[in-house]
């Protein structure tokens, strides 16, 4: 009897299209695309691209939702909200003389996040408009000092008089933000209790609950932000598992969380800020995923979507992850896998500067509506897309998007590049040409800025390329910057990042500050994390499941005593012991003098850890991709289409057009020639060489 094929799903969720990728128990990976459906709140694309995607294992609605072990989840909702400013009404419950902490911001806080250029018009930049109205900002008598102490017990009945007063004013949200309550939150958990018992379907949320790490402003932002978000995300996240549970599922549902990890929809509902910008870091977590199937260990993770160009990077085999966030020149404290972003995106619109006369890329979009002129949509400003479609880079036959069936138009796109060429008295090829060159030099510059200000060196790395413009333009980029290798990652590479919230680990976190000088004591750091963990566990078993099997990971953030400077250590063992707290300063040693130089070491300074970081990891069921057999080096006939003229560096040549998908494992292509994929296409430059693996994968070796 055959055995019930089961299956794994991932859903991400896109500004144009909603993408799906189901994992099937016999190595499969098929995908299906829906348009995203803002007038429902994003909830028919959701299921409509698990249905598209299920077409392509040849399973029905029903059949796909009775196999299915686990969904997860990348939503954008989070995001959302903040950047449209449209979230809830928030009041925030604060220490008295405390109120005005989140209204003043940081000295840096007009420039948080902008460019280097818009830093030095900083007296231009306006601080953004605040989060929570100063009338909405309670302080509250109470003070617990820096050791934990209670110094001033919370006045309840306070407490209680400003709740009613910011229910009367509308409030649909709380936030609480004492200080030192990362020391000690007894008062910001009464205050909870408080208010919960006064208004129990009112969503509260404490500081302390969101991030544990020192920072009175980081910590309250971190608060207000995760009550602006609160009601709707969790508004939506209950409406898909009821939608779930109306097709007769009960299957573990999974939402993607920006430090890399996955939570189950309870925990999710409660901490939702940890969604803001999680999008991006699915495609991040599948690039970690090839870095044992493909055997490299530094990894520069590019995405280029219709909007941005997105970098991430993974060191060592893992991804490179910051402490702080930034939203709306908002600064504040929670784990995060680190990305960069630009406006350098297939639908980035090409201008002349009026006053250099130069021709400029991005960052303004075209957007999914109209979109570049040349989907017929009513778009007429020249876009990337538009450049590559002239190039000879995008079939003109293709078709962008399931079930949308946009066909391009070349002549729109030329129109709209005439213009340009005209305002720059060059021909519209040239222009066509610039416009690529010019929006592969931004996004070259970027990820040498990013991986050179680490202490990295770019040719220790390869690429590896996906969204649907990435793999058109990755030899370009990759070239400009000394590497050698460009990983596509197979028919996927368009919905890389739901394939990578698709295998995506859960995690949770906990992180301390400590304050410990060296000699360290491996007993007294040992009960620190240990203390910690237990904690962690408690919350796992009731949230996951009290069978549930956790790998914790360990990691110290460390620098010498006064530098401002510090790292974070990853703890390659379990056990501390003297050997190995004497090979956990060797490791920080060895990362400071790779990051600042052999100079900047402080022989016989003493060193300080500063804080404790514990991952406790459970692992989720994934199948393997299924491995194809390697065929011969000469691609087959079937796999050949007509020639067509590509300019190359300016130069038109005839190149060889291959269909990807009948392309089998182990088959190589010479340049010059495009590999045309489902959503994207590889070019490839003549004297480099594109080999498809037995996971379906492309290595493009230039």
């Amino acid at each position: 009897m055959e055995s019930k094929l089961e299956l794994v799903c991932g859903v991400d969720i896109g500004g144009t299209f909603t993408d799906c990728v189901l994992l099937s128990s016999d190595g499969r990976v098929v995908y299906g695309k829906a348009l995203t459906s803002y007038q429902d709140g994003f909830v028919s694309g959701f299921f409509n691209s698990i249905e598209a995607a299920g077409e392509q294992l040849g399973l029905s609605p029903g059949e796909v939702f009775e196999r299915l072990s686990r969904i997860s989840h990348g939503s954008t909702i989070a995001t959302n909200v903040v950047a449209e400013r449209n979230g809830s009404k928030v009041g925030l419950i604060t220490t008295k003389g405390h109120e005005d902490a989140i209204i003043m911001m940081r000295g840096l806080g007009r420039v948080a996040g902008e460019t280097p250029e818009n830093i030095l018009k900083v007296v231009e930049i306006p601080k953004p408009d605040p989060l929570v109205n100063r009338h909405l900002i309670k302080g509250i008598t109470e003070r617990i000092d820096s050791n934990g102490d209670i110094v001033v017990t919370i006045d309840e009945k306070e407490l209680r008089d400003a709740v009613h007063d910011l229910i009367r004013q509308g409030v649909e949200a709380i936030a609480i933000s004492f200080l030192w309550s990362i020391k000690n939150p007894v008062h910001e958990l009464r205050a909870k209790e408080i208010i919960q018992e006064m208004f129990p379907n009112l969503f509260v949320t404490c500081g302390h609950e969101v991030t544990q790490k020192l920072g009175e402003y980081e910590r309250t932002v971190a608060a207000v932000v995760n009550a602006y978000v609160g009601p709707i995300t969790s508004r939506y996240i209950e409406r898909i598992q009821k939608e779930i549970r109306s097709r007769g599922s009960e299957v573990s549902f999974l939402i993607m969380q920006c430090h890399g990890g996955m939570f189950p929809a309870v925990r999710s509902r409660q901490i939702p800020i940890l969604t803001i910008g999680s999008g991006p870091v699915g495609g991040v977590m599948g690039c970690a995923s090839l870095v044992e199937e493909v055997g490299y260990k530094n990894i520069i993770c590019t995405d280029m979507g219709g909007t941005t160009f997105d970098v991430g990077l993974v060191i060592n085999g893992q991804p490179l992850t910051s402490e702080q966030a930034i939203v709306d020149k908002f600064f504040y404290n929670v784990p995060n896998v680190q990305i960069k972003s630009i406006g350098a995106g297939g639908g980035s619109i090409a201008w002349v500067d009026p006053y250099s006369g130069g021709l400029r890329v991005g960052p303004q979009s075209a957007k999914a509506n109209p979109g570049p002129a040349c989907y017929g949509l009513g778009g007429e400003e020249p876009t990337v897309t538009d450049a590559d479609l002239l190039l000879g880079y995008i079939d003109p036959n293709t078709v962008f998007g399931t079930g949308r069936g946009l066909r391009l138009n070349k002549e729109l796109a030329e129109q709209a590049i005439s213009k340009l060429a005209t305002s720059l008295g060059i021909s519209t090829i040239e222009a066509a040409q610039g416009i690529v060159d010019v929006a592969n030099a931004k996004m070259a510059n970027l990820i040498e800025n990013e991986v050179i200000g680490h202490g990295l060196d770019p040719r220790d790395f390869v690429v590896v390329s996906y969204g649907g413009a990435g793999p058109v333009h990755a030899a370009s980029y990759a070239k400009d910057l000394g590497i050698k290798t460009v990983i596509i990652p197979g028919e996927v590479s368009s919905v890389w990042s739901a394939y990578g919230i698709s295998i995506s680990d859960i995690r949770y976190e906990a992180q301390k500050e400590v304050i410990l000088l060296s000699p360290f004591q491996a007993e007294d750091l040992d009960n620190l994390f240990i203390d910690m963990e237990n904690n962690i566990k408690s919350t796992v078993y009731q949230e996951v499941g009290e069978e549930t099997t956790i790998e914790f990971k360990r990691y110290v953030r460390m620098r010498f005593n006064w530098q401002r400077h510090s790292l974070e250590v990853p703890l390659s063992f379990r056990v501390l012991n003297e050997e190995t707290v004497e090979q956990m300063v060797k490791d920080f040693t060895s990362m400071y003098e790779g990051r600042y130089g052999s100079a900047s070491i402080l022989l016989g300074a003493k060193l300080e850890i500063e804080s404790i970081r514990s991952e406790a990891v459970v692992p989720v069921w994934k199948p393997n991709r299924k491995m194809e057999s390697v065929s011969s080096v000469t691609p087959p006939v079937e796999a050949k289409k007509p020639e067509r003229t590509v300019y190359l560096g300016g130069s038109p040549v005839k190149a060889q057009i291959y269909n990807g998908s009948k392309l089998l494992a182990g088959n190589v292509v010479e340049g010059p020639a495009v590999i045309d994929l489902p959503g994207t296409s590889i070019v490839v430059d003549k004297g480099q060489q594109v080999r498809k693996t037995e996971r379906g994968d492309f290595i493009l070796t230039l």
